[in-house]
């Protein structure tokens, strides 16, 4: 008799309330971190190219970047983290499905529009993620410069201007951008004793250019560049991000390598050395992380649906409680 009662009693767990909530509210809670964590563009599974990109990326929790990444909390996406709940949402989408159209006839209208309501919002929330592994994409370390579009190199598609003041913004359809931090972006220029530009080199295969931009972060604290024609070298380090940044500058002789002179500046400035002035400025540059989710459309509806889903029940609830109540 124990023995056709487990099934049945597996059956009526599938189709219960607690059931269905605790898969949602995982899925839920994994959904939100994935959005405060950066996630990796590739599966973990592809251990050579994800430890290339772990090495690469730059979170807000360093040092603990690895730790996440060996548990699975920076690919959430194609982990068991998100993994298992949907496959228990999936069973409980099915069993739900089954029994609706066992019970058809046997419920009324406003629990049949109920029970549909949620199969509808499991489909929409399973479909979302399917969308998302398939098509959906990120990127990492991209960096907005105060009032310049950037680039996307998944599309080559150009977003505006990043609005400072707002972390999370959201453009077309399903692409989402993030800020990650502030790194610190330095405009250099350096002139001769007549006033005349002298071009600058960010390393011996790159072209000279007028004017250099460099990025520095926590990751990447250090820049260098050069002037070839004055056999200067010059290194930049990061001491203190901004709001309020901080930098060292120590000028080398490329030859010899020998220390001409080192100083420490706050937003920027000039030095002068070799009849040579150079001129640093600095800006708070923001970090950012694009994901594009084209599922997004369809787990927003789902969680619409289920939460009309609620409602109905909330509903039913009231006009039992009505019914007994004038039965009583």
């Amino acid at each position: 008799m124990r023995g056709r009662q487990i099934p049945e009693r597996l059956w009526t767990w599938l189709n219960g309330t607690t059931f269905l909530l605790l898969p949602l509210l995982w899925v839920g809670g994994v959904s939100l971190l994935a959005l405060w964590l950066p996630q990796s563009p590739v599966p973990l599974s592809e251990t050579a190219a994800f430890a290339r990109w772990v090495a690469g990326v730059h979170t807000h929790l360093d040092p603990y970047t690895e730790r996440l990444a060996s548990w699975g909390l920076l690919s959430l996406r194609t982990t068991l983290w998100l993994r298992l709940p949907l496959a228990w949402l999936a069973l409980v989408f099915a069993a739900r499905a089954v029994a609706l159209g066992e019970q058809w006839s046997a419920v009324t209208r406003l629990t049949r529009a109920r029970r549909l309501l949620i199969l509808l919002g499991l489909c929409g929330i399973l479909a979302g993620w399917m969308v998302q592994v398939r098509w959906g994409w990120s990127e990492t370390g991209l960096h907005a410069w105060p009032g310049e579009a950037v680039t996307l190199a998944h599309t080559q598609e150009v977003l505006p201007p990043t609005a400072a003041s707002r972390h999370v913004q959201r453009y077309g359809a399903g692409i989402f951008v993030f800020q990650d931090e502030l790194a610190l972006g330095l405009d250099v220029q350096a002139r001769d004793e007549g006033g005349n530009i002298i071009p600058l080199l960010l390393s011996s295969q790159s072209t000279a250019e007028e004017r250099l931009r460099l990025i520095l972060n926590s990751q990447r604290p250090d820049g260098y560049f050069g002037i070839p024609e004055s056999d200067l070298v010059f290194r930049v380090t990061l001491q203190q991000p901004p709001p309020e940044p901080e930098f060292h500058v120590q000028i080398y002789r490329s030859s010899s390598g020998a220390l001409i002179t080192e100083t420490t500046l706050q937003n920027g400035g000039l030095i002068f050395a070799e009849k040579l002035q150079l001129q640093l400025s600095s800006l708070p540059v923001p970090q950012l992380r694009v994901v594009y989710n084209p599922g997004a459309p369809f787990t927003v509806a789902g969680w619409g649906v289920l939460a009309a889903a609620a409602i109905l029940y909330a509903v039913e609830r009231r006009k039992s409680r009505v019914a007994v109540e004038a039965a009583a």
